[in-house]
């Protein structure tokens, strides 16, 4: 396994919607990626990450909202799902709000709503059809990681003056080599 770069915001492929996975792709390669993805977002560390985080500009992602319990205790690989072509395919009218992060896009938080349970449907890496219900916390990690997927970031989810000051500040740490 390889730990992947994580690209930043407002890299272009970030904001492009990624293409499906073809019917050839399926198979041990697509199957290594998914674990180096999963590698990078444990050693981010992060709960989700999307190929075009990875410069991979395809709808693959991966996901594992029950990496800490409540006490902060690491439960990885519990709920881990790896996702090629997912789509949701019902939504709940009931909302939560979150306050998210990403981690192509540091030290920047918003506070999104979002659907509060979603069915999913997608492929795993040898592609075989899968489909599961995600509540809560699960449903608002695979949301923020689909948004990755159509090149939607944290930073279209904020007030344009939020997301104009974040920019200027990162060109500048760029400028100054990350001071």
């Amino acid at each position: 396994m390889a730990l992947l770069d994580i690209i930043e915001a407002p890299h272009p492929i970030l904001s492009a919607r990624a293409r499906e996975v073809t019917d050839d792709e399926f198979g041990p390669a697509l199957i290594q990626l998914l674990a180096d993805m999963t590698e990078t977002m444990y050693a981010a560390p992060g709960v989700g990450l999307a190929a075009p985080q990875v410069s991979d500009s395809r709808r693959i992602l991966v996901a594992d909202p029950g990496f800490e319990d409540d006490e902060g205790k690491t439960k990885k690989g519990v709920e881990l799902v790896a996702m090629v072509n997912p789509v949701i395919v019902e939504r709940s009218r009931d909302r939560i709000n979150w306050e998210e992060s990403c981690l192509s896009v540091p030290e920047f938080y918003v506070d999104v709503a979002r659907s509060k349970e979603i069915v999913v449907e997608w492929r795993d890496g040898a592609g075989q059809p899968q489909r599961k219900t995600f509540s809560d916390f699960a449903a608002v990690v695979l949301q923020h990681e689909l948004d990755h997927l159509d090149g939607v970031t944290l930073l279209d989810k904020s007030s344009l003056l939020k997301r104009s000051r974040y920019i200027k500040k990162q060109a500048k740490r760029a400028k100054t080599g990350g001071r």
